[in-house]
Parts: structure tokens; sequence; C-alpha cells
């Protein structure tokens, strides 16, 4: 493995690592496809599937995310098997920063980055209808950034109360936490946030979160806060060296 190719992981307990770097046009396509994707999935196939009031169901929703952050995982975990990981957690621990902070600086530095983040987020909120009122998305978008749901049942009025239930805990466990959460910290963060350096040195974490915003232009009124959002957490995955942090703050963070 060449010089050219590859730079050192600059974390201190990673030092022995040599990871592969992409080139530009190669770290634009690996943020660009899953923009693509999104797009195809919420506006080309979402629509077919809408009721005759036009309302979209929530199993189409789910499974539009599921589909779309399922791909962000397998593609994070091929990534990591073309680089000759086994994927399992022992083999992986160095490579994606599974571990937590050694320092009490480092811990208080990954609350206050995630602290400043839902600071940010809250100031850039009220963007969001304002964006939306200069193009707004179809009337059927689940979340209308336009439209205010007050209820579950409002939000999914074709299923019972049951049904909601059994669609939130689905939501919520298969399609939030496994796909959203652990996909794209798995992907962005762990896969090719550490694939960035040779072009980003040691902003690399920045350009990441940069790229992680714009890859939301799907849902393009929400690009303004998840921006910081991804700068916070590839700055406690990259300079700070915790994938674990990155994901319960990632958690929280979509929570609160």
């Amino acid at each position: 493995m060449t010089t050219k190719d590859s730079v050192l992981n600059t974390n201190p307990k990673a030092d022995d690592l040599v990871i592969p770097q992409y080139s530009l046009p190669k770290i634009l396509f690996m943020y660009a496809w899953p923009l693509a994707w999104f797009a195809f999935l919420i506006y080309v196939i979402a629509p077919v599937f809408l009721r005759p009031d036009g309302t979209l169901p929530l199993w189409a929703e789910n499974l539009a995310n599921l589909l779309g952050h399922g791909a962000e995982l397998i593609v994070g975990l091929i990534i990591l098997r073309r680089e000759g990981y086994r994927l399992t957690f022992r083999a992986l621990r160095e490579r994606i920063s599974l571990r937590f902070p050694d320092k009490l600086w480092k811990w208080g530095a990954c609350v206050g980055a995630f602290v400043a983040a839902v600071a940010v987020v809250l100031l850039l909120l009220p963007l969001e209808p304002q964006i939306a009122t200069v193009l707004p998305p179809p009337d059927w978008m689940p979340d209308h950034p336009l439209k205010e749901v007050t209820s579950l049942q409002e939000q999914s009025p074709a299923i019972n109360v049951v049904g909601n239930v059994l669609s939130w805990i689905y939501r919520v466990v298969v399609v939030f936490l496994i796909g959203n959460i652990l996909g794209e910290e798995l992907y962005y963060r762990a896969a090719l946030q550490p694939k960035t350096r040779g072009v980003f040195g040691k902003w690399s974490w920045v350009a990441s979160g940069i790229l992680f915003g714009l890859k939301h232009l799907y849902v393009w009124w929400r690009v303004p806060y998840l921006t910081p959002v991804g700068i916070s957490m590839g700055f406690i995955f990259g300079p700070m060296g915790s994938l674990p942090l990155s994901i319960f703050f990632h958690w929280l963070g979509n929570t609160l």
C-alpha cells in the first residue's frame, strides 16, 4: 500500500493503521449516491403507494427509510470488508473507533459539541418553513414542514390504534435505530470519514459534516440544521475518537 493511496490514522490508539484514501471525485460520489437513492425512493417509488385521499401510508414511509438507510449500512460494511477486515467487533475495534473517550476533557468536549449542535438546530429550525415556502415539497410528504401534525393517528388515519403502536415500534427499533442511527454512523462516520483525510487533512471531520448535511438535499428544508449536526458527530467520532458516543448523541438528538 503506497503513501500516495493512504495516510496514517491520526487517532493516538490507532497509529499503526493505514487506511486507503479516496480521491475528491470518489468522496463526492460516496455522498451523492445516497442522495440520489433516497430521492428516487421518496419522489419516484413512494407516490405509487399514495392513498385515494392523497396521503402516504406509514408502512410505505417506513419501507422507503429502511431501504435507504439499509443501503448505507450495507455499503459501509462492504467498504470495511474490502479493506480486509473481518466484520466482527474485535476485528473492527480500532478501525471504527469502537471505544469511549479515555480522558475526562474529551468527555466534556463531546458533550459540549452535542449541546452546541442542539443549540444551533434550535436557532435554525424556524428556517424550515421559510425554505419550504420557496420550494414546497409535495403535499403528501410525511412530516410536511408547512403542515402541523398533532397526533400519531392524524399522521396515519387509516390505521387503528393497535396498528399504529406496532408500526411505531417497527419504526423506532428497525427503521430508526438499526437503519437510521447505525446505518448513518457506520457509513458516514466509521467507514467513510477516515478515508477523506488524504483530501481534507485534519479538517476531514468538518468537511465530512458539511457533506453529510448536503447529502440530505432530498429534504432540502432540513439541510441548514442537519449540517451542524453532521459536524458535531464528525468531531465526536474523529478528533475525540468515539463511535459509540457519536451513535448515542445521534440517537439522543433525533429523540429530542
